[in-house]
């Protein structure tokens, strides 16, 4: 694929979507308490209906799904060794760790889906799904027990990890499709559609959801951990997910997708389980703020550049 007016095109509307939220709670419309429930409401509700109808009706036969997983999970393990032999120089603290190790691995699941669709359709929608069915628990392992460890207020436990694993609304709908899909039950007309009609109200409640958590005050704040995580998140990770794309001969639409997730701003989910879980959160909220910020300049070049 290459950097042109149609890719640009596809990408400048979920943006400015962002912006409209963020300008929405800025003129304190329609009320913080919205944005809190729209929130709740997309990640229980909206985005487990989208995931759940993709896995449970994708035609796994079509994608070489199998090569995609394996590219994803050793770009993973890579980047986390890379953020673990970091953390021999660290001085900042481990709290400040947890949001530096999360900001540099974890990704936008709004953003993901969204550009997704808008450059590849309905059938990068599946494979999305399916990538996400991999990254989500993968990454929630990781992420736990790196707070875990590092937090300084002995929070949490194994139990913890388990348990968010277990109680995540996105795990659970991917893995209730892929298991529907696995055995050939699939879903009833009627039900897929239902599903299909929520999961159609997922991209923009959640985009405009992502607008509205940007924190400009958190962003100033924040210091060269921030900048160290932007760059690991934007620019390392999907050059990471490139080069072991090409190596293992991935298919090409496939690996986009796959550099598209790497190249994804970090979650808003990871200041919520910095806060649950004993991190660094003012700085979890910074680094969210500028990852989305510098992800509007940053991300259509990775793509142009990475998925050719």
């Amino acid at each position: 694929m290459n950097f042109n007016l149609s890719i640009l095109g596809a990408l400048v509307p979920v943006f400015f979507v962002i912006l409209t939220g963020y300008l929405l709670r800025w003129f304190q419309f329609p009320g913080d308490e919205f944005w809190f429930r729209a929130e709740r409401l997309t990640y229980f509700v909206l985005f487990p209906s989208l995931l759940f109808q993709k896995t449970a009706t994708a035609s796994m036969g079509s994608y070489p799904v199998s090569l995609m997983v394996l590219v994803l999970v050793i770009a993973v393990v890579i980047m986390s060794g890379l953020l673990f032999y970091i953390k021999k120089w660290w001085t900042a603290g481990g709290p400040a760790y947890t949001s530096f190790f999360q900001g540099s691995i974890r990704f936008n699941t709004y953003v993901g889906l969204a550009a997704t669709f808008a450059l590849f359709g309905d059938s990068g929608l599946t494979i999305a799904a399916i990538a996400i069915a991999v990254l989500i628990p993968l990454l929630n392992v990781l992420c736990v027990t790196v707070l875990i460890l590092f937090n300084d207020q002995n929070k949490g436990s194994l139990q913890t990890v388990a348990g968010e694993l277990m109680r995540n609304p996105l795990i659970i709908a991917c893995t209730s499709g892929i298991l529907l899909n696995y055995f050939g039950i699939g879903l009833h007309p009627v039900v897929e559609e239902t599903f299909s009609i929520f999961g159609r109200a997922a991209l923009p409640v959640g985009l405009l959801c992502v607008g509205a958590a940007i924190d400009v005050g958190a962003a100033r704040d924040s210091g060269k951990t921030v900048v160290f995580s932007s760059l690991l998140k934007l620019i390392v990770f999907p050059l990471l997910m490139w080069t072991i794309s090409k190596l293992l001969n991935l298919d090409p639409q496939l690996s986009s997708i796959a550099i598209l997730f790497a190249a994804l701003p970090g979650s808003p989910a990871a200041y919520i389980l910095s806060r649950q879980l004993g991190g660094d959160s003012q700085l979890m909220a910074g680094i969210i703020t500028v990852q989305i910020i510098a992800a509007m300049v940053t991300f259509p070049f990775v793509v142009a550049l990475l998925a050719m």
